[in-house]
């Protein structure tokens, strides 16, 4: 069954970078990957501001590659939430530790056109059984962003899944934010003779900051979902293979299971900021503490990570107000330390951090337009640091930096996006940043 499984998945892998590749003109795809991650066309790569004309778009990760991939993806044409989304598989390849697919969590977007907001919430679902005696959670994840996608996208899917294929494949530098959680949980994850295949390159030694991180079977994973869609996940062949592979190593994940975790989606919980609305995630997961945050409610006691802790989370804005939001959570740092033989997917474990999660998106449902956007990682009261530092930037007209250098990360690392003055008229109030006690990434994009 493994190497009928593998031999499935490698074909689709060499199919995918065949057509990956095919335009590379035989030079070093290493080198083209890290200077041009998602694999824009030259004309649309990054250039400097000074070239870039006066419209506002940004983004914010936990993990400083995502964050490239959800850039270039605006700069690319697409909106906030083909970047959130092209994000979502850029983190799974890069920061596997807290935003596998296996994760749990909630995504906010709030769609320029329609002015309104909707949540895609992704709770913990346990599967019906555990591995050595751990247990699992059903990955939904893969399927809320393709139902939010599919709502609330305006690029190809496919254009917003091939970055992430692209590092898998080629490789990707081990950023700070994945070294700091290998160093930190490496040895958990010994138990697992696929997850140490992985993360030690077959050698025992874990992957370090600078490395070249490939992942080949999880490329395979996501050239499937590129070509297929969203649904091969939980319906498809794709979806057979997982729940095969995971009985293999003695779990219980069958297909059915896959298919009944079925994503909430419909109005985020939240309240009313003047001629705003702001949204929060509703239960289970933890919008409540984001609005304890904004509120300026007391919160729990402000400790700084010193490694994610197995929740991440990223942000974007377009230059039409458009927004998107996600929360992550694994559970705990590397999830259940089980990873499904032959496709790069490191499980969640159900816990009660993987519902203490929360972003924040305040949107202007007169004209469309998003005031912030903003997501934390590296701790379950990130939820209320977000709402925090909401509250110092909107209500208190901090900036972005500003409030965060005053947090510094204590209680959670903050990815956020303020546009005071909003963002149609050329952003010029707009400015985003990260808690610089992380490890993330905050990237301007201002376009013709």
């Amino acid at each position: 069954m493994n190497a009928r499984a593998r031999r499935q998945l490698r074909r689709v892998a060499l199919f995918s970078a065949l057509i990956l590749t095919g335009c590379s003109g035989g030079g070093e795809p290493e080198r083209e990957n890290l200077a041009n991650p998602t694999g824009v066309a030259t004309n649309r790569a990054p250039l400097s501001a000074i070239f870039r004309g006066t419209k506002f778009a940004g983004v914010a990760a936990d993990e400083s590659r995502a964050a490239e991939v959800g850039r270039d993806v605006l700069i690319g044409g697409g909106n906030a939430t083909d970047a959130a989304v092209a994000m979502y598989f850029a983190m799974a390849v890069t920061l596997p530790s807290a935003a596998s697919l296996g994760a749990s969590g909630v995504c906010i977007a709030h769609n320029a056109k329609t002015h309104a907001g909707e949540a895609f919430v992704f709770a913990p679902v346990a599967a019906p059984g555990g591995v050595r005696g751990t247990q699992i959670t059903v990955p939904s994840g893969v399927r809320a962003v393709t139902l939010m996608h599919a709502r609330h996208g305006s690029a190809p899917w496919q254009a917003v899944v091939a970055p992430g294929e692209r590092l898998a494949r080629l490789g990707v530098p081990v950023s700070r934010a994945l070294s700091r959680d290998l160093q930190a949980g490496a040895a958990v994850l010994g138990a697992d003779s696929e997850a140490r295949r992985i993360f030690g390159r077959g050698t025992g030694t874990a992957v370090t900051e600078g490395d070249n991180f490939i992942q080949t079977d999880l490329a395979a994973t996501l050239g499937i979902i590129r070509q297929r869609g969203g649904g091969d996940f939980f319906g498809g062949s794709l979806g057979r293979v997982i729940a095969d592979q995971v009985a293999q190593i003695g779990g219980n994940m069958p297909l059915e299971s896959l298919r009944n975790a079925v994503p909430q989606a419909g109005p985020p919980a939240g309240e009313s900021y003047g001629g705003f609305k702001v949204y929060v995630a509703p239960a289970p997961m933890a919008g409540a503490q984001v609005l304890a945050g904004w509120r300026g409610e007391a919160g729990p006691s402000g400790t700084v990570p010193t490694d994610s802790g197995g929740i991440a989370g990223f942000a974007a804005i377009d230059t039409a107000g458009g927004a998107a939001a996600c929360s992550l959570s694994m559970g705990q740092l590397f999830g259940a330390r089980v990873m499904v033989p032959n496709t790069g997917i490191l499980l969640g474990t159900p816990t009660a951090d993987s519902t203490a999660v929360s972003p924040l998106v305040i949107g202007n449902p007169g004209n469309g337009e998003a005031l912030f956007a903003g997501a934390g990682g590296g701790s379950p009261s990130a939820a209320y640091a977000t709402g925090y530092i909401a509250r110092g930037t909107v209500r208190d007209k901090q900036y972005v930096g500003a409030a965060l250098q005053a947090h510094a990360g204590r209680g959670g690392w903050v990815n956020a996006i303020a546009c005071p003055d909003g963002v149609r008229g050329g952003g010029s109030s707009c400015n985003s940043g990260n808690d610089p006690a992380g490890g993330g990434l905050a990237l301007n994009a201002t376009l013709r």
